[in-house]
């Protein structure tokens, strides 16, 4: 569960003259996390920047309110989008269309303006008796029965500029790429430490990177710019680069949402990656829910290509699987018993449904605070296992140990009565022990605390609870459409279908929002503050745009 890239502090150092050189091979290659210089004396200095930083800014921020204003993206565009390359001749005519883009609005404008105007005095006789020239009369009807050739100009022009953006948008993405990257180059000097002559960047980068960065900058530069390793404290922040397998990468969004663990922590994602969508199906388990919000995922997934709501998507995609996994251990179907619709008894000599949650209430509730306990007892091991690492064996035993072995207790006293009754002995002896080193670790604030993890755990029973609610609404769904509507026949048949299709969309996207929230509170409230620190740096690339 350590799974971040192993991170080394290193130092770049060169003469001024080959600043911008330097700069351009960081830039391109996009592997180092620049650690910005703040503590300047008379000797050494924060950077200035390279080239007309305000000017390119300001471009910019003009072709940026273009890509805004009409919902230019790489999503948005039919044609394939790739950045290449960005020539003087591309430029130009970018710089070319947005003046006339601006030309075109302004038209617009002034048009919407005089039709607005002619709105407000619609007819001649407004103004007939108020003892106006005759001639003036007429000029002014001529201009109110203009605005249909006004409004014709307006659509002209509106057509142009639609026209005009949809030839031109891969070439404002293009030139917006172009920009940013040349305006973040422009700024690296602010991050450098410089002197009279010389300048230095120090950053973090993956240690299996160092050697190829060495060998580039040897062969572009020989000895004239030198990089080394330099050593560093503990106190020092680690930026923390995730190394995740894909199906584990969109769960990285709970913990951008949340904090980055420290650098010297358990990164929980591959824990959540397993929980999280566990706790999402036992909540909606419904197998037609589940199928619904996975298509939906698929086809969401086409249209929002952002690396936000991919992550998003990918955790609703995976959920859905569990929903569906449970829909069948339920035997739910949009509400409706599917295996006694399909008149199955038995799969593979198993009764089904495994359980029916409506009737099934106590197993229900067992497992919900079973999982609990499980979640909360791994949650703690991991505590164990960080305070191991930064203060000792000791320390651990004393914050986290005690709750491990007062959790393991109360698993044996329970399994006692069901076994062996010698065990509530066994289960005895470690309630005492737990008792006497949180005692020793916390004081007797440790006790009190214990009705605080039991809260924790008890807060699990939401598990149940959360899918109770969303079958029992299906259920009372279905019966107002089935034994009320429909059996009235006619056009009462057609509105059940209406009701039902209403009613379970409604249900779906109370269960989406309801069992996403519910486990997410689960994980940052009961789980994360067993064992989480938090607070790291997201390891930003130079040359990455975000």
């Amino acid at each position: 569960m350590l799974s971040n890239e192993r991170m080394i502090k290193i130092a770049l150092l060169g003469t001024k003259d080959l600043m911008k050189d330097t700069i351009d091979i960081l830039h391109s290659l996009k592997i180092i996390h620049i650690i910005d210089f703040k503590e300047q004396n008379d000797t050494f200095q924060i950077g200035k920047p390279l080239g007309e930083v305000s000017k390119y800014s300001e471009i910019l921020l003009s072709i940026r309110s273009i890509l805004s204003s009409f919902d230019i993206r790489p999503e948005n565009i039919k044609e394939t989008y790739t950045k290449r390359e960005f020539t003087r001749e591309l430029e130009i005519d970018v710089l070319k269309t947005e003046k006339e883009i601006k030309s075109l609005n302004e038209k617009i404008s002034k048009l919407n303006y005089v039709i607005i105007e002619i709105d407000k005095l619609k007819t001649l006789s407004d103004i007939e008796d108020i003892g106006l020239d005759k001639s003036f009369l007429k000029s002014f009807n001529n201009i109110i029965t203009s605005k249909s050739d006004l409004e014709n100009q307006k659509k002209i022009y509106n057509d142009k500029l639609e026209l005009l953006i949809k030839e031109k948008s891969s070439h404002f993405l293009q030139y917006e790429d172009f920009l940013s990257s040349e305006i973040d180059k422009m700024e690296a000097p602010l991050r450098f430490t410089t002197s009279t002559n010389t300048f230095l960047v120090e950053g973090w980068i993956s240690e299996n990177k160092f050697n190829p960065l060495q060998k580039t900058i040897k062969n572009k530069f020989g000895d004239r710019v030198h990089l080394e390793k330099v050593r560093y404290s503990d106190q020092e922040s680690i930026p923390v680069e995730f190394k995740h397998p894909s199906p584990v990468k969109p769960f990285e969004l709970l913990l951008d949402l949340f904090e980055y663990p420290k650098s010297r922590e358990i990164d929980p994602t591959f824990a959540i990656f397993i929980t999280f969508p566990l706790f999402y199906g036992i909540m909606l388990g419904d197998i037609g829910y589940g199928l619904i919000i996975f298509l939906s995922s698929l086809l969401l997934k086409k249209k929002f290509k952002t690396e936000g709501w991919k992550m998003l998507l990918g955790i609703l995609e995976y959920s859905s699987l569990y929903t569906i996994a449970f829909g069948l251990i339920d035997g739910e179907f949009f509400g409706f018993d599917i295996f006694h619709l399909l008149e199955i008894e038995e799969i593979f000599g198993i009764h089904m449904p495994i359980i029916d949650r409506i009737v099934d209430f106590m197993p229900v509730l067992i497992l919900s605070i079973s999982i609990g306990v499980l979640h909360i007892l791994l949650g703690l091991i991991l505590g164990f296992i960080n305070i191991k690492k930064a203060h000792g064996i000791k320390e651990a035993i004393l914050e986290k140990g005690s709750w491990i072995i007062l959790i393991i207790s109360f698993i044996v006293i329970v399994i006692s009565s069901f076994f062996s009754q010698a065990l509530i002995y066994l289960g005895g002896g470690l309630f005492v022990i737990s008792i006497i080193l949180l005692l020793l670790g916390e004081g007797f604030i440790g006790l009190i605390e214990i009705f605080g993890i039991m809260s924790n755990i008890l807060s699990y029973v939401r598990l149940m609870a959360i899918g109770l609610s969303s079958v029992g609404i299906a259920i009372v769904i279905n019966s107002i459409v089935m034994d009320i509507v429909i059996p009235k026949g006619g056009v009462f048949i057609l509105l059940g279908y209406i009701i039902l299709i209403v009613g379970h969309v409604g249900n779906i996207m109370l269960g989406i929002l309801a069992s996403f929230l519910h486990a997410l509170r689960l994980h940052y409230v009961e789980f994360f503050t067993k064992f989480y620190e938090g607070g790291g740096i997201k390891f930003k690339p130079f040359g990455t745009k975000y």
